[in-house]
């Protein structure tokens, strides 16, 4: 068996499956000038991973996370931000070029370190592999119909999707009985025998 096959779905793996599914040669790389349709395809990846990311999941959300303010008291937000909201409840914080706005003091400027949860825009290589599978498939959909100008999908094609995201959703359920495991003091002694105090 090749290695390849033993690995998560890379970009230009998933880039190569939209360009073989509309008839076209696939690509040795990323990198450099593309050809027209394989850029097409990537640019099409690239949408549906953001669109996806957007929601929100265990792998792409830091809960908590500290900025302090720079020179002019102003708090950037990381590139690949893309959502942003308070950790503490009674902080009302949106982002606005690319720098966090206070909706209550209606101000750019900050005094004090803020704690936010973001949820990022991760590299394709970075997430996994049952987002990857959704994402890829989306996209694969969509560039098809778009090149083809094909409507509706096959069966097949439906339950691909049906079933990716139900491994996605399987994923959120074991991070979040991780996460009630791990921070919860209460159900780490019921469930793995921890004593002690807090």
């Amino acid at each position: 068996m090749d290695a390849s096959q033993l690995t998560p779905t890379t970009e230009l793996e998933a880039v190569n499956d939209m360009l073989l599914a509309i008839g076209e040669s696939p690509v040795a790389s990323l990198e450099g000038t593309l050809a027209p349709d394989a850029q097409s395809a990537q640019q099409v990846l690239v949408r549906e991973a953001r669109t996806i990311q957007s929601q929100g999941y265990s792998w792409n959300t830091d809960e908590g996370f500290r900025l302090s303010p720079d020179i002019n008291g102003e708090i950037i937000l990381p590139a690949n931000a893309l959502k942003v909201s308070p950790t503490h409840p009674y902080h009302s914080y949106t982002t606005r070029g690319g720098k966090l706005w206070d909706r209550l003091n209606k101000t750019f400027t900050f005094t004090d370190a803020v704690y936010l949860d973001i949820v990022s825009f991760l590299d394709f290589g970075d997430i996994p592999e049952p987002a990857r599978r959704l994402i890829y498939l989306v996209a694969l959909k969509k560039f098809d119909n778009r090149v083809d100008g094909a409507q509706g999908d096959s069966q097949s094609e439906a339950q691909d999707v049906v079933q990716a995201k139900a491994d996605l959703m399987e994923l959120e359920c074991d991070a979040s009985r991780l996460n009630v495991v791990r921070d919860s003091w209460s159900v780490r002694r019921n469930v793995i025998g921890v004593t002690g105090s807090r």
